[in-house]
């Protein structure tokens, strides 16, 4: 059955559906939930950041997980006859379950709570729906692989998020769990940085996982570290104000992935290092150069 409905996608693709199904693709990637991010982060809401962030984050982490268990080849890989890759820079894991089908289920759905209104929810279903269907027309993922990724990413981004939202306003139970979750997703992310580098475990079921983990811990301790000792404010300044500190915290962003891109180690820890610098400076470093500068207040 599902051989069958990937030939079916096979025979309708045309290079208009396939340049189509690419843009669709693009909305499961990371760089459109990490610009968003940043622009709650850094210009809205910190509370609605976090509780996207962690979701997103949790959702991939299962998602990387269970591809490290399984290791399911993808579509093209086991038919090369057959069923023709596009898109193959994204497709760097295993197939089951869908990495990109988790991102857009989670980070929309996400979206939806945080907003909860009609006409938000009726235009971030489009990606959720589109993600996985281009998965298939660009033959890097099976039907179960995308229906597991997309309800995964539901479930997170639709139970987990009201939560985390909740547990914002919880100072002190706030501060224990993104505390006892940094440390944690932080060991993870470390120990396989270290197997990668020294035992020659499996890359293609690890490395995403050890680049997932290590963000999400730095994402995780800035979070608390931020809350603990700087509180800064995303809401407060005019529009002009907000517009500079986020295009000096892409502009910082970049020069700090820059930077980390020339040290040089092994490339397990290059790629440790430079997921847990930018989880670690979008999330506080920036955020405390930005209150000390005057370009962010403090919440009051």
């Amino acid at each position: 059955m599902q051989l069958e409905i990937m030939l079916f996608f096979q025979r309708i693709k045309t290079p208009i559906i396939e340049k189509a199904a690419e843009l669709a693709s693009m909305c499961g990637e990371i760089a459109i939930p990490l610009l968003v991010i940043m622009i709650l982060m850094w210009c809205s809401s910190r509370k609605k950041a976090f509780a996207v962030a962690s979701s997103l984050l949790s959702a991939l982490l299962v998602s990387q997980t269970l591809k490290a268990i399984f290791r399911f080849p993808r579509p093209f890989q086991v038919y090369p006859d057959l069923i023709e890759g596009g898109r193959l820079s994204t497709a760097t894991g295993y197939s089951f379950p869908s990495g990109h089908s988790t991102t857009s289920g989670a980070f929309y759905s996400a979206l939806i709570v945080t907003a909860w209104k009609k006409w938000v929810t009726l235009i971030l279903i489009i990606p959720i729906l589109l993600v996985p269907v281009s998965r298939l027309v660009l033959g890097v993922h099976w039907p179960l692989d995308v229906i597991t990724g997309t309800a995964i990413g539901l479930v997170f981004g639709f139970a987990l998020t009201p939560l985390l939202l909740r547990l914002y306003d919880m100072r002190k139970a706030f501060l224990i769990t993104t505390f006892t979750y940094g440390i944690a997703a932080s060991i993870l992310a470390i120990t396989l940085a270290l197997l990668l580098s020294n035992t020659g475990i499996d890359p293609v079921a690890f490395e995403d996982l050890m680049s997932n983990a290590a963000i999400t811990g730095s994402v995780m301790l800035g979070f608390y570290l931020e809350r603990k000792t700087v509180n800064s404010s995303a809401e407060e300044g005019s529009l002009p104000r907000k517009i500079i500190r986020f295009l000096l915290g892409m502009i910082s962003t970049a020069a700090v992935a820059a930077l980390i891109s020339l040290i040089p180690a092994p490339e397990a820890f290059t790629s440790f290092a430079l997921y847990y610098m930018l989880g670690l400076w979008g999330v506080y470093l920036y955020p405390l150069i930005a209150v000390r500068t005057g370009l962010m207040d403090c919440e009051r």
